[in-house]
């Protein structure tokens, strides 16, 4: 029976857990949105926050009250307060930009928020042919961006978003999905004072001047100027802009516009670029290096700056200040930021219903009204405001920014910063700025160079007769393999050849081949197709090299523990169907895994010390556990045959196969370790190096397959084949030695041919019979060869090879 209190406790656990599910249902009609605001410029508009958030919700809800899909929920809107100015990259290692990624990351994979309004510099900042490590080490994940948002090509057709500025919609493109809705635009402009005369004359003459004119023309009759470069993407912003002063920068113009950033006049622009900054700072860059937006508008409001550079966003309240202008910056150069709206993949509100509201407040009736009540600029097509009612409204109503945004000379930043071979935005957002800013504090130009270098350049793309020189020798190597498979089919009915199988010792000569080729194969060009089947290359390599090898050691092994003389287990047909079935299993098991699974290029490095690629995919850690254990299960067994042989055949089998698999292992662990590591000023020298070791281990190893063998051949072209005898005399190997110990003899013999044939009375048809006679005899004696008859002709099995 309960007690009175204990009754009162239970009534209202009851009336909690009741009032929590009646919270957690209207939850469930909540859309919670995340939108980022640069808390910097709180101080220039500091009601926008409480604003936004019940203005924008308000006029949803009753946007959607006759609408019986979406009446029943309401959204709710969040501001993310984002700032770099508590972090430093040299410190901590930590950026704004980097803490507000990993938020979204977090907050997406937990469901906190349904959507997020996020820019362009976070869209799809993962993407890239040459991705950053920074991402998965930091966030674990690849690419947030086609996996944790919506795909609204699947709920609509491109149709539906016509209305939008092309260059903008298809900056959320990606592979013909649509993982962004184009939400707003902004840009900068230089506010000003219009009762000034200076001022009035300079903003008439902006579309002609360049940073370094207006600064001048500022500085000669002694106005302040203050520029904030303490948010990171201010000083992106400005070191571009800057340039596009100087120089055209566009990939229609010129595709190799980039390289203006460390070609040889590169020192000059950055050495004007931070002189620039060290006079308007005064003598001191950290006056503007780490100056704030909001910092900036004070000492404008202030008179201690005569112009403003900040977003144009804000036009709506500064222009309602008393004699405040604005203009575009110099040249009408600025750079675009566009804002697109995200949805979370993970949520658990309907997709279809997600959809559906990002559509209403991506939408021209939205878009408006978030111009009107918040000043914010809309993402439409200026093109279409003579055909386009909504579109010619907003113009008649914001005629003075449709006029800005008309004569914009846009610059995309990310797409500014994206070649081929550069990295994901992400590397270039998080470290980039940081180093400048460093690096112009300190006047090191020559590092601010190099970090420009590194986002365009890989390691690789820098060695070019090192590279060349690289091919030279590999191909001549590729030459002398082919003239020893070439030999190996010649004297494949050879005894010593044939008891190790020819077909099978051509097998592996073909995996030694394209082993040749491994190290020059990294070279540029680079693209998936060539990921994908340089990973389906190494693995045929491979397969040719172990199983063939496998399969002679077996053979080898039969041979030697067979009572018998013949054995019709020793046919190489049962052995070749073995060998064509393992490795079709395991070629077309790594096929499936390089066409099927998502592969990319891992760039190991980064910007600040330079960057080398290496291919990776998603099952990389499952299927190099597998191959790793198939590899072992190969060297093991194989060694399992070799001991069981007898002494002789496990002599050669511990000098050759045993030792060939392990010095391939140990030479593709330091050769990738050397190329990833090594640092990019001698990096041509030690990949040629690299090139010539791989050449020379694969040639040492092909004399250890079959090359003794073929140079044994060779030099004894007289000895034939009679009659039949035991095959174990032939499995002995101590070729190696004798190799170069008759070759050794035989250049000797010639030798003396050379310097006695001026002496005709000691060189005679008999004499030279009795030297070659004296040159097998001791070879005989040497190698106890018993299958060696005095004769000098070998005897052996009639077996199949």
């Amino acid at each position: 029976m309960f007690l009175p209190s204990e009754l009162i406790k239970f009534i209202i656990l009851c009336c909690v857990i009741k009032v929590d599910a009646i919270e957690e249902k209207l939850n469930d009609k909540v859309i919670k949105i995340l939108y980022r605001y640069e808390i910097t410029d709180s101080d220039v508009n500091p009601t926008f926050e409480e604003d936004y958030t019940t203005i924008m919700s308000e006029y949803f809800r009753n946007k959607n009250r006759n609408n019986p899909e979406i009446r029943d929920y309401e959204i709710k809107i969040d501001i993310y307060k984002y700032t770099s100015a508590n972090y430093s990259y040299l410190d901590t290692e930590q950026t704004g930009y980097m803490v507000f990624e990993g938020d979204m990351v977090k907050f997406m994979r937990k469901k906190k928020y349904d959507m997020m309004v996020i820019d362009d510099r976070i869209l799809y900042n993962d993407l890239a042919l040459m991705q950053t490590s920074l991402i998965e080490d930091f966030f674990w994940i690849l690419n947030p961006s086609i996996e944790l948002f919506i795909d609204f090509a699947e709920f609509y057709d491109r149709n539906e978003f016509y209305f939008h500025d092309k260059e903008v919609f298809n900056d959320a493109l990606y592979k013909n999905k649509i993982y962004g809705l184009p939400y707003e635009l902004d840009f900068d402009l230089i506010y000003y004072h219009n009762n000034d005369d200076l001022s009035n004359d300079l903003v008439e003459k902006m579309s002609s001047l360049t940073w370094n004119e207006l600064w001048e023309a500022l500085k000669k009759n002694s106005y302040p100027l203050t520029i904030s470069l303490g948010d990171d993407d201010d000083l992106l912003n400005f070191v571009i802009e800057y340039a596009s002063n100087h120089y055209t920068l566009n990939k229609e113009y010129d595709k190799n516009y980039f390289n203006i950033f460390y070609n040889d006049t590169a020192h000059e622009f950055f050495e004007t670029f931070v002189n620039l900054i060290l006079d308007i700072s005064e003598g001191d860059v950290g006056n503007s290096l780490y100056l704030y937006q909001n910092d900036a508008f004070l000492n404008f409001i202030n008179g201690d700056s005569s112009l403003l550079k900040t977003k144009a966003s804000h036009y709506k309240v500064l222009n309602q200040l008393e004699n405040v202008s604005a203009s575009l910056p110099p040249k009408n150069i600025g750079a675009l930021i566009e804002k697109y709206l995200v949805v979370n993949r993970k949520s658990d509100i309907p997709t279809e219903i997600l959809s559906e509201v990002a559509l209403q407040l991506t939408s021209k009736d939205f878009q408006i009204f978030r111009a009107e009540n918040f000043g914010s600029i809309p993402t439409f097509d200026l093109t279409q405001k003579e055909s386009d009612e909504d579109i010619q409204r907003y113009c008649q109503q914001h005629s003075q920014m449709c006029d800005y945004l008309e004569k914009l000379n846009r610059l995309n930043i990310k797409e500014f910063f994206k070649s081929r071979y550069s990295p994901s935005y992400y590397e270039i957002e998080y470290m980039l700025p940081p180093l400048l800013r460093n690096n112009i504090e300190y006047h090191d130009i020559d590092r601010i160079i190099y970090n420009f270098k590194n986002i365009k350049e890989l390691k690789s793309t820098q060695i070019l007769g090192y590279g060349i020189a690289s091919w030279v020798v590999t191909i001549i190597t590729a030459l002398l393999a082919i003239q020893t498979i070439y030999e190996v089919y010649k004297y494949r009915d050879h005894p010593y050849l044939k008891v190790v199988s020819p077909k099978f010792c051509i097998a592996i000569l073909v995996g030694c081949f394209m082993n040749i080729f491994k190290i020059v194969l990294r070279l540029p060009p680079y693209a998936i197709i060539k990921a994908r089947l340089f990973f389906l290359y190494n693995t045929i390599s491979f397969n040719l090299i172990y199983i063939p090898m496998f399969a002679v050691t077996f053979r080898v092994y039969r041979i030697y523990t067979s009572k018998s003389i013949v054995s019709k287990s020793l046919s190489n047909k049962y052995l070749a169907i073995a060998i064509i079935f393992l490795i079709t299993i395991w070629c077309t098991y790594r096929a499936i895994v390089s066409f099927v699974d998502y592969m990319y290029y891992m760039t190991h490095g980064d910007i600040n010390i330079s960057r080398f690629p290496m291919y990776e995919y998603k099952f990389y850690d499952e299927d190099h556990l597998i191959y790793e254990n198939y590899m072992y299960f190969i060297f093991i067994v194989l060694n399992l045959f070799i001991s069981g042989t007898g002494k002789k055949a496990r002599k050669f089998g511990s000098l050759s196969y045993s030792f060939i698999i392990f010095i391939y292992n140990i030479h593709e662990y330091v050769s990738e370790e050397a190329l990833l590591f090594v640092r990019d000023d001698c990096f041509g020298g030690v990949f040629l190096f690299l090139s010539i070791y791989n050449c020379i281990l694969n040639l040492v190893c092909i004399y250890l397959l079959v090359g003794c063998r073929v140079l044994f051949v060779k030099i004894n072209p007289d000895l034939k084949v009679n009659n039949q005898t035991d095959l174990k005399e032939f499995i002995p190997l101590e070729l190696t030695k004798i190799g170069f110990r008759f070759t050794k003899r035989k250049i000797n013999y010639i030798i003396s041919i050379k310097s006695t044939k001026d002496s005709t009375s000691n060189y005679t048809p008999n004499s030279m019979t009795s030297g070659t006679n004296t040159v097998n005899e001791k070879f005989t004696s040497n190698g106890n060869n018993s299958n060696m008859h005095p004769t000098g002709t070998f005897v052996s099995s009639d077996f199949k090879g």
